[in-house]
């Protein structure tokens, strides 16, 4: 009997209207009773002569008075209407069904040259579905690896799979059989979830065991190995996080704006003992409190470096190289290596220099001069000699 999923998904595929090509060749002639198998399935399919406006192509040829010539050009006429097609192969012979499978790399379905069963023609239908192009294909991956970047080497290791593959899946009997195989981080056999009515295709890939713990290590930078490292990092990044939050507003205000103040909160608030204040005839209640704040100013430090390399003649070409480079690739060119350094680590060096070159007294100066502007400043002047 006839399979109606097969017939549902092929006239999904071909929009409703199943039109086939037919192009016959060869002395044997079956269009007839393909035409008969058919329509003996209530199927509404029309046929047409060779690409025309079909859905997809059906070359038919025999294994008796077979004519090589005019049966390649069958198919290239299909090929070059960029139309899915099929061999039907009047005949049983293995052999042909063989050759004809390797040199055109398509479905041959072989059938009786006496008639066509209602499953002959599932069958055509079902190779037929296999020959149409995947529209897309998406991997399913752990919902936790969701929240890993592209540099992540699992997530890496999966896109070079993805990137290498991807190439080679154009129609739907294309194989993902060694997409992950020897993989470091992903099971071998992956689950290919196939939609044959519309042409697209889950793959569904599954981390190897032990993985999280690794992944969680990498994104960390410690050692997780289990659920007790996890809960101790957990625990120390929770702390950094709560100190991060008190100064992120201003972190983010310096940088945008040059400047920013981490404003004191309650528990850094030192409340002083209460003073009476008499004034005149009237009593009053002095209350004081003392907290610290934290003050981020952008400071923007310039630094160079001017390697000298070899002689004048020497130089020349050097830099010239390097200007070049700069044009084209301009982050390469700063890792060139010079007396077996980087410029970026050469100029990285100056920066760190003079960041780091402020003297003690000088912070301690600078730090007093900033108590005063906040505690006595408003509207007033201020001198600073450092």
């Amino acid at each position: 009997m006839l399979d109606n999923n097969v017939y549902e998904d092929i006239a999904a595929r071909c929009g409703g209207d199943i039109c086939i090509g037919v192009t016959e060749v060869g002395t044997a002639s079956l269009t007839d009773k393909l035409t008969a198998a058919f329509a003996e399935g209530n199927l509404k399919v029309r046929f047409t002569d060779g690409a025309g406006n079909a859905s997809f192509g059906m070359v038919v040829t025999c294994d008796d008075g077979r004519d090589a010539a005019a049966e390649e050009s069958a198919v290239n006429s299909f090929k070059n209407a960029h139309k899915p097609y099929i061999i039907v192969l009047s005949g049983k012979s293995a052999a042909l069904k063989a050759e004809l499978e390797q040199k055109y790399a398509v479905a041959v379905i072989a059938v009786n040259a006496g008639s066509v069963p209602s499953d002959s023609v599932s069958e055509i239908l079902r190779a037929a579905l296999f020959e149409f192009p995947v529209t897309s294909f998406d991997i399913r991956i752990p919902d936790w690896m969701r929240y890993l970047s592209p540099e992540c080497t699992a997530i890496s290791e999966l896109l070079g799979r993805v990137r290498g593959v991807a190439p080679k899946i154009c129609r739907m009997k294309d194989s993902f059989d060694d997409f992950l195989t020897g993989c470091e981080y992903w099971q071998g056999e992956p689950s290919v979830n196939m939609n044959l009515s519309d042409g697209k295709i889950e793959i569904t890939a599954t981390a190897k065991d032990g993985i999280y713990f690794q992944m969680l290590s990498e994104i960390a930078g410690d050692a997780i190995d289990g659920e007790c490292s996890l809960m101790r990092y957990v625990r120390a990044t929770s702390d950094a996080k709560r100190s991060y939050d008190k100064i992120k507003d201003a972190y983010e205000c310096a940088r945008i704006n040059g400047y920013g103040i981490v404003e004191p909160d309650d528990t850094d608030m030192s409340l002083e003992k209460p003073q009476v204040v008499r004034q005149g005839g009237s009593v009053g209640i002095k209350l004081k409190a003392t907290a610290p704040s934290y003050h981020i100013v952008k400071v923007d430090v310039s630094g160079e470096v001017s390697p000298i390399m070899g002689s004048a003649k020497q130089s020349e070409g050097i830099v010239e190289g390097m200007m070049n480079g700069f044009e084209t690739n301009p982050d390469g060119m700063w890792e060139t290596n010079v007396f077996g350094k980087s410029l970026r680590g050469m100029v990285k060096e100056g920066l760190a220099g003079k960041v780091c070159g402020m003297h003690d007294e000088t912070k301690t100066k600078m730090r007093r001069a900033m108590t005063r502007i906040i505690n006595e400043g408003k509207g007033g002047v201020i001198c600073i000699l450092l």
